[in-house]
């Protein structure tokens, strides 16, 4: 047995798997393996991630695009910052500039994980292309149904939730120009020294707050959702494992007949390409854990405030109001985030549990004592769930996600108690 463990481990890694992309208008691309190409492609056009090929001239200029938009980020970070300590005795717009200060100190954690951990993540997606090759190499209809929808899956939560905070960003905009153009009197929640009272000086830093507010919550959510998708991907890969182990006895009898070798060889063949196939997935849960543990800790830790703030602020507006629909925009989207994490991490350790009920509940009671002992090496791996934690201490369980929401009420209460 310890014998069989080293060979697994000597197994030589396969390639990152490229796929062919027909850019036709109208036409719709060749099947995409990795669910994650999409967000890779916002987060790269954004700024927040490297490119991953390209000529020496176009990897510069990107790289300058990076950190220009590293500065500007920062830099309305610290607007925001000391505009909260000028206004920390007013709590109405102390409670205006916190939420979104502490939505991009969020983003600002992640941001940093992209831009220098981009080796790690470049291999963790490489893993998932490698896992997807080799179960679409079975020519299994329900393997390729599984991935396919979770490519569509991915596609759909990256447009849905980058489009809704997008169009937060745009209504944050619309309310400040509708008030300007009435001549209101309109305080951006950020230090600014322009005066904002003349077209020129309002128009400018509305463009400016439109361009951060919008690049920033499009990265955001994009990078919230790659690492969902990543754990969807882990999770659909688990179920593609599950079926293969319960028809694994009639696979290799398939086999046996086909090619005329021993029965037992080819049921040892297809157990240890199963065996390679959860190493690997467990490998990229990993990786997941040790690159965004931390981040997802700080938002974990974070997100609580954020959505207490943006409740304070809520209450104070007029129901019919542009401001009050983005204010209900923004919470979903922080609602989101916090699902996102907390589902797909449920998803993940439950569908890791049903792996030794599939393992075991296959037909091994006719097989040889070599297989017998291969199951049993599996069972012992696969007995403990694959359970994530942000920074190795926060579960992404349901449960983290209910104590942050009541968590959130409790720190509201105290503010509705001391105002």
């Amino acid at each position: 047995m310890h014998t069989l463990a080293n060979a697994f481990d000597k197994v030589p890694r396969f390639g990152r798997l490229f796929v062919t992309v027909r850019r036709a208008a109208g036409r719709r691309t060749s099947v995409e393996l990795s669910a994650v190409s999409g967000h890779a492609a916002v987060l790269r056009r954004a700024g927040y991630w490297r490119l991953s090929a390209g000529t020496t001239r176009v990897l510069r200029l990107h790289a300058l695009y990076r950190a220009v938009v590293f500065a500007t980020t920062c830099i309305y970070l610290l607007q925001e910052c000391v505009y909260a300590y000028q206004e920390k005795s007013d709590m109405t717009k102390l409670s205006r500039v916190m939420f979104l200060l502490l939505c991009h100190v969020t983003s600002l954690a992640k941001q940093l994980v992209f831009l220098t951990d981009a080796d790690r993540i470049e291999r963790m997606v490489a893993g998932l292309d490698e896992a997807a090759q080799r179960a679409l190499r079975t020519r299994s209809g329900a393997a390729r149904r599984l991935l396919n929808c979770a490519a569509a899956h991915a596609a759909r939560l990256r447009r849905g939730y980058a489009g809704c905070a997008a169009f937060t960003c745009l209504l944050w905009a619309v309310f400040a120009a509708q008030a300007h153009a009435r001549r209101q009197p309109f305080d951006f929640p950020l230090w600014i020294g322009v005066d904002t009272t003349d077209t020129i000086g309002f128009v400018t830093v509305l463009l400016y707050t439109y361009y951060v507010t919008t690049l920033v919550g499009v990265a955001n959510t994009t990078m919230d959702a790659f690492i969902a998708t990543v754990l969807y991907q882990c999770k659909t890969q688990l179920s593609i494992l599950r079926m293969n182990l319960e028809r694994l006895p009639q696979s290799a009898s398939a086999l046996s007949a086909s090619s005329g070798r021993r029965r037992d060889v080819e049921f040892a063949a297809l157990f240890v390409d199963c065996w390679l196939q959860y190493k690997r997935i467990c490998e990229t849960a990993g990786l997941v854990q040790d690159i965004f543990g931390g981040a997802i800790l700080v938002q974990f830790g974070i997100g609580g405030w954020i959505l207490c703030m943006a409740a304070y602020k809520i209450i104070s507006l007029d129901f019919i109001s542009i401001e009050f629909a983005s204010m209900i925009l923004f919470i979903l989207c922080i609602l989101t985030e916090l699902f996102l994490y907390c589902y797909y991490g449920t998803e993940l350790t439950e569908e890791s549990a049903l792996l030794v009920d599939a393992a075991y509940g296959m037909r091994w009671a006719g097989e040889g004592r070599a297989a017998r002992r291969l199951l049993l090496l599996l069972l012992v791996r696969a007995h403990r769930p694959l359970r994530l934690a942000a920074g190795r201490v926060v579960p992404l369980s349901l449960d983290t996600f209910v104590k942050i929401l009541k968590s959130s009420y409790t720190f509201y209460a105290v503010l509705r108690q001391t105002k």
